[in-house]
């Protein structure tokens, strides 16, 4: 991430709420390179609270998505983020970095969690005005024009309004297309690295998925872990493609997704079998094996030219499946510009697991928010999510309890998945959810495991989980500590997926329950 050695000048204000709870924003507009910084918190906050907002350009009253935002954000309607507030000591903390020099303000409104309310100035979003004006004295410091929502006359109507938390408040939103997310269309550039470790990226070259690996793995504690990682990056598709070795293969996919993009969804298969037409550049399988080994993740077995041949068709799988019917579908139904839609690709090791779980920080039935509600399996997430038939077995976790968990349903079903060797690799696609309600991507591209799995006969009646209490307790208490360890992390409730390998608990992928 380019740093933020600038001029600039700053402005820090707050607002004290009716019920104690106070706003500061901290706004930074540095001189050259980059737009502003911004850091809002909230003090004496009892409540998770969203950050729900958008950038506004000059003369024009609609919100629109920046190509760059902070990590574990997700896009709402293609025209607005959603940014959990993140805590920090005794605050809960967002921080906006803005390059764009036409953002000219930002509005917001703040979402509860757990009640579904919003607050809001007077019927109105929140704004802070970046004015575009900037005057270099003698001296060479940064001044500007400063305008925002923290004027005093602004706090006193603020102050008399009572009703704070009302119905949810939506703003108008764009109808235009947004601009492809991920990659600024800026920095729409190759980096010369095919893979990289998560630490060797910035939020702009990566996935959800990745972005929240990244930021977890420096933030929960140790006792939480999570499968060795690399990642193919947003670009290293379009830059492959472009190369002499496979111009034929482009021109081809682009000539078919002309009749795609007229309804001809017969094209879509074709597409897929010419992605999977793709020749490698010649450094990349040395690139891939050296950069896997630096991250500890385990190179398939076999022989070296047919291994990275099965490596390569795992990565060609994922990418080719932005052309699979389901995600066209989903295109369709949402208005989503699938040619702007960047796939990059997590290689993760493959944990075989002894149990696989889903949990939630907010019980999906009864919306009970001190409740966590999970359901576990003995095998993989597939044999969790419907791979068989019978029911997971499930549990009750109080927040104020985590040590006694509360089973609801014990376990029937009838096979489980696995994989023969302890360890392997998994490709994941990795994107940018285009809208957290409708089309997301989870489950609709696909993900690449390196070796089958075998369909496995349970037996639960001598599963420790179901015969031993203690052993049972245990892992349900560490799997329910883990999930409220993310959530008080992200300051809002979370979905997450994992797996008990050996008593210990990974995490697998997270994302924000709105």
């Amino acid at each position: 991430m380019a740093s933020l050695k600038s001029s600039k000048c700053t402005e820090i204000k707050e607002i004290k709420f009716h019920d104690g709870m106070v706003l500061q924003g901290d706004v930074s507009v540095f001189s050259s390179g980059h737009n502003a910084k911004v850091k809002l918190q909230l003090r004496n906050c009892s409540e998770t609270w969203i950050l729900h907002w958008g950038c506004i350009s000059n003369g024009n009253k609609k919100w629109f998505v920046p190509s760059f935002y902070p990590s574990g954000t997700t896009v709402y309607k293609k025209a607005a983020l959603c940014t959990p507030f993140i805590k920090d000591v005794d605050a809960y903390v967002v921080d906006i970095e803005l390059r764009d020099p036409k953002i000219h303000a930002i509005e917001f409104v703040l979402k509860n969690s757990r009640h579904d309310k919003w607050l809001k100035m007077n019927g109105a979003s929140f704004r802070i005005n970046l004015h575009e004006e900037v005057k270099n004295d003698n001296a060479g410091s940064a001044k500007r024009l400063f305008n925002d929502i923290f004027h005093k006359e602004n706090i006193e109507k603020l102050l008399r309004h009572r009703n704070l938390c009302s119905p949810p408040f939506f703003p108008n939103f764009s109808t235009s297309p947004s601009t492809w997310q991920g990659l600024s269309q800026k920095n729409n550039t190759f980096n010369n690295m095919y893979v990289m470790s998560l630490e060797e990226t910035c939020s702009d070259m990566l996935g959800e998925k990745s972005c929240s690996i990244r930021f977890l793995h420096k933030e929960v504690p140790e006792s939480i872990r999570f499968p060795a990682s690399v990642v193919l990056p947003f670009g290293v598709f379009e830059e492959i493609l472009s190369e002499d070795i496979n111009k034929e293969l482009a021109k081809k996919i682009a000539f078919l997704g002309e009749h795609v993009d007229r309804g001809d969804i017969s094209k879509l298969k074709t597409i897929q079998k010419t992605v999977l037409q793709m020749k490698a550049p010649r450094r990349m399988s040395t690139e891939v094996r050296k950069k896997m080994k630096r991250s500890r993740l385990p190179w398939p077995r076999g022989t070296g030219e047919d291994t990275w041949n099965r490596v390569w068709h795992a990565m060609k799988m994922v990418w080719a499946s932005k052309w699979n019917e389901g995600a066209y579908i989903s295109c369709k139904k949402t208005n989503t510009n699938s040619n702007k839609q960047r796939i990059g690709i997590l290689i993760q090791e493959y944990i075989r697991p002894d149990y696989a779980f889903v949990t939630c920080t907010n019980h999906p039935v009864s919306q009970d928010s001190s409740e966590i509600y999970t359901e576990i399996v003995k095998g993989s997430v597939e044999t969790l999510v419907g791979a068989s038939l019978g029911r997971p077995m499930s549990f009750v976790t109080k927040k104020s309890d985590l040590k006694s968990p509360i089973v609801t349903c014990y376990p029937s079903k009838s096979t489980g998945l696995y994989t023969k060797n302890k360890r392997s690799i998994i490709f994941r696609p990795d994107f940018i959810s285009e809208n957290t309600n409708s089309y997301t991507g989870y489950g609709i591209y696909d993900s690449i495991l390196m070796e089958n799995k075998m369909e496995i006969v349970l037996d639960y009646s001598k599963d420790r989980l179901v015969t031993d209490l203690r052993f049972q307790a245990f892992i349900h208490s560490k799997i329910a500590e883990t999930a409220k360890s993310i959530e008080d992390l992200y300051g809002c409730a979370q979905s997450i997926e994992g797996v008990v390998q050996d008593e210990q608990v990974y995490v697998l992928q997270c994302k924000p329950i709105i």
